[in-house]
């Protein structure tokens, strides 16, 4: 199967989409058992003996740098371990949806990260969907100003640090897409998520009689379709898609979220909410959109 088919990676990264949207769901009762770093630890132990079982299956050499070692403990660090603990984190405080929303941070950050890291130039039509999207940001998260002022501020904060990981992941990532085949590269990405969280992870792990069939199932759930495919999909969408076209695939989680939260949890997302969460997408949109099109024209 060519997996640089740019038709394929769409459809990967939209089924992406679903399962982590889903995510958040299925994760918010394990919170109520295990720390959240014993989920992620659970998750990617799980999602390594997948992926190195599936590599085992399919034979091959396996190519490996010692001087990348580095960046594969950033990787996890930033794209694994940071993203998830402070987003599981800020599910004590928002909404799954509005955690989402706040996620769908990361496409207008990385138009600032390119401004001040890449040092490209900005153009107005970029800093006015910037605008845009952190007013409808900014709706979302002041329509409750007693839930704000008793702590709910810390969620916000939490939510918006995965996007500036995610970011961080990126810059990171891209860096060594071009020395190793995606499947390889998402092995060392896993493994080291593993080995940075396991010493709490194997500290705190659940007890036997919370290991019911719904715990194990939700887990191998995480592991194999968030863990070893999710990692998969998302690094190989950035070799083939490109960073920008990746991170766009984050603002439609919010939707399918929206609707998970409400079918499943009962959540109430209140109107003012919502408009605010719609303005935030649509700013977010327009600025990856106006970003492509100037990088398609920049590369004639």
């Amino acid at each position: 199967m060519n997996y640089n088919s740019p038709k394929l990676n769409y459809i990967i990264m939209t089924s992406l989409v679903f399962i982590c949207a889903f995510e958040y769901i299925l994760t918010k009762p394990l919170l109520d058992i295990v720390p959240v770093m014993t989920v992620i630890w659970l998750k990617y132990a799980v999602g390594f003996a997948v992926i190195v079982g599936v590599k085992i299956a399919r034979g091959g050499p396996i190519q490996f740098a010692l001087r990348d070692l580095p960046v594969f403990v950033l990787l996890a660090l930033f794209g694994e371990v940071i993203y998830y603990f402070t987003g599981f984190s800020s599910m004590s405080y928002l909404p799954v949806a509005l955690l989402t929303v706040m996620i769908a941070m990361a496409p207008v950050l990385s138009v600032i990260f390119d401004r001040f890291i890449y040092k490209r130039k900005v153009r107005a039509p970029a800093i006015l969907g910037i605008c845009v999207s952190l007013f409808g940001i900014s709706m979302v998260a002041g329509v409750d100003p007693e839930m704000l002022a008793g702590g709910r501020a810390v969620g916000y904060l939490l939510a918006i640090l995965p996007a500036i990981s995610a970011n961080m992941y990126n810059i990171l990532a891209i860096r060594v897409t071009k020395r190793y085949n995606t499947f390889d590269m998402a092995i060392y990405v896993i493994g080291a998520t593993v080995a940075v969280s396991a010493p709490f992870g194997l500290g705190h792990l659940p007890p036997a009689d919370a290991v019911d069939a719904a715990f194990v199932m939700t887990v191998i759930f995480l592991g194999v379709l968030v863990a070893a495919f999710g990692v998969f999909a998302y690094l190989n969408s950035l070799k083939t898609l490109g960073a920008t076209t990746s991170l766009l695939f984050s603002n439609f989680v919010p939707v399918v979220a929206c609707v998970f939260g409400w079918l499943l949890l009962g959540e109430t997302i209140l109107p003012l909410q919502l408009i605010g969460g719609a303005i935030a997408l649509t700013g977010c949109a327009a600025v990856i959109w106006y970003k492509g099109r100037t990088e398609i024209f920049n590369k004639r």
